[in-house]
């Protein structure tokens, strides 16, 4: 019984590497030009007021940025 816990929907949109935001980047390029900009924002967002914020996250935050501009 996986009343809580479905495992059939996983997020997409990933913030904690450069990696992690190409492949982000890539995915947001599929939807329409709200849902773009919306993701790209909350990532950023989520990077740049991290805790505990890594050069990672802020090479991450720089993508997205640099994503936004372009749109």
């Amino acid at each position: 019984m996986a009343l809580f816990n479905s495992t059939k929907r996983k997020s997409r949109l990933h913030y904690g590497t450069a990696k992690k935001a190409r492949q982000t980047i890539r995915y947001l390029k599929t939807l329409k030009h709200g849902k773009q900009i919306q993701g790209a924002q909350a990532m950023m967002l989520r990077a740049k007021f991290h805790k505990h914020q890594t050069a990672d996250m802020r090479e991450a935050m720089n993508l997205y940025k640099r994503f936004l501009k372009t749109l």
